[in-house]
């Protein structure tokens, strides 16, 4: 959003929390695939909740268990935010440019850290090489490391040191 409408996209941003709470969200995923939203020549009400959610499907680690209520909601904050977008100058393909000159594709996840310092240990320092050259560039389109872009993976979810860190970490 490039023109400020004051509480009406306060209201829209704060809402926007709560629908992100509902779900386990991977937000990288979230704020990029947002950008692929098209309302260029979209009739957004008469869209279905489904079709309206589909372009951000993969952000969630599990969309097939999203409650019916949840969906709804969902759907609609997504819906308001498509009506919100017909009020900006830009379109789609240049509301793309920016969002995804804002939002990075690539991020230090704990997993990817986690997986650098064992291929240390065991004195591979590969990953953490390709690493390094990839979050140089984190907004650009990289093709032979868009395994680093991957939300992260079951295994890491209850890994010491991959699915959250504390404060001694």
């Amino acid at each position: 959003i490039t023109q400020y409408q004051g509480e009406r996209d306060d209201k829209m941003l704060d809402g926007l929390g709560k629908v992100l709470r509902l779900v386990e969200t991977d937000m990288t995923w979230f704020y990029r695939m947002l950008a692929n939203i098209q309302v260029g020549k979209v009739q957004v009400d008469a869209l279905s909740d489904a079709e309206i959610l589909e372009p951000l499907r993969d952000a969630w680690y599990k969309p097939d268990s999203i409650s019916p209520e949840h969906h709804t909601t969902l759907a609609q904050w997504v819906r308001d935010y498509m009506n919100r977008l017909s009020d900006e100058p830009l379109d789609d393909g240049e509301r793309k440019v920016l969002m995804n000159g804002t939002n990075p594709k690539y991020v230090m996840r704990n997993y990817l850290a986690q997986l650098a310092i064992e291929k240390q240990e065991a004195g591979d320092a590969s990953v953490l090489h390709e690493l390094f050259k990839v979050m140089q560039n984190p907004y650009d389109e990289q093709p032979e490391f868009e395994r680093y872009a991957e939300k992260m993976p079951d295994w890491a979810r209850n890994k010491a040191g991959c699915s959250m860190l504390s404060c001694s970490s």
